[in-house]
């Protein structure tokens, strides 16, 4: 998994077309058509914030309207309408957006994008991520994951959707506050996590495969040892996976069957514990330990800490 502590970032605002879809061009290839009735009211602008395996970015077609027929895409790109209207085309269906509505666009696929006026927040990660967790959760081989749908599956997926997504672009938008690397996986994790499970796919209809049979007691040694070595680094389950020897639902099922807990809630376990020693030893504050060791949402993190520990992190820290 590539990801960076400091962003690439990438700024225009322009009332120049080309200029616009060069720009555009550097999240999917397309070929744009833009129209306009009022060249004075023309605003195109285009916020990019790159770390590496994600991608966040807010595109403004201010005074235009932008018509964007893009080539197949080898990842995932999708995000919501913040402002505006828009409607997107595939073989098959075609789909309205109006203001706040979730959208994807599902990968190896040609879609048309018409925007009027509208202000997107988009998000880009690869598509195995995604499949590596449907894999993990319902037992379809990561390869077979496929994207049926544009928009989410219901009203309550949609605000799901939305307010995840606004949350991950401006954790990741924002300069000057860049997560580190844990943060940073992990809310590429969280984004892959929410869009598999709120946009149509083939992971939806349900457990697929085996659940991995009875696995050794070596399995689960090797598997704890390996993420207890490296808890610093940003992990994912086909890791763990194989540095124990198994695969993606053998692990799953170990874990599940002997702990009670998933590979990764393991993980966060151990990454809890590492916060607790250094607030233990005391020489920096809740927030600096909570983001170095992959905690983005301070809430929930102290609620777990409190959980575990019987205390807040604050009262651990005066000791």
């Amino acid at each position: 998994m590539a990801l960076t502590a400091k962003p690439e970032r990438f700024d225009v605002r322009t009332r120049d077309r080309n200029v616009a879809a060069e720009a555009i061009s550097r999240i999917a290839r397309h070929r744009a058509r833009v129209s306009f009735d009022d060249p004075d009211a023309v605003d195109l602008r285009f916020h990019e914030s790159l770390y590496g395996d994600i991608d966040s970015t807010l595109i403004r077609f201010g005074g235009v309207r932008y018509r964007a027929e893009a080539e197949p895409m080898p990842f995932l790109l999708t995000g919501f309408i913040a402002e505006g209207g828009a409607c997107l085309k595939r073989p098959g269906e075609t789909v309205s957006l109006p203001r706040m509505q979730g959208m994807l666009f599902p990968p190896d696929t040609p879609i048309t994008g018409e925007y009027d006026d509208a202000v997107l927040v988009l998000l880009r990660l690869p598509v195995e991520v995604a499949g590596e967790l449907a894999e993990a959760a319902t037992g379809l081989p990561a390869e077979k994951l496929e994207f049926t749908g544009m928009t989410p599956v219901s009203e309550q997926a949609r605000r799901l959707w939305v307010q995840t997504a606004d949350f991950v672009w401006r954790q990741l938008s924002t300069p000057g506050a860049e997560p580190p690397p844990l943060v940073t996986s992990q809310l590429l994790r969280l984004v892959a996590a929410t869009v598999i499970s709120v946009f149509p796919n083939t992971s939806m209809i349900g457990n697929v495969g085996p659940d991995g049979g009875q696995v050794g007691p070596g399995v689960l040694r090797r598997a704890t040892a390996f993420i207890e070595e490296h808890p610093a680094s940003p992990l994912t389950v086909r890791e763990i996976a194989d540095a124990a020897g198994v695969g993606i639902r053998a692990l799953q099922s170990a874990f599940r069957r002997h702990l009670e807990v998933t590979p990764m809630g393991y993980l966060r376990r151990v990454r809890l514990e590492r916060v607790h020693r250094e607030l233990r030893a005391g020489g920096v504050t809740v927030q600096e330990s909570a983001r170095r060791w992959g905690f983005a949402n301070l809430g929930r993190f102290a609620a777990e800490y409190r959980a575990e520990y019987g205390e807040a992190p604050s009262r651990t820290l005066r000791g």
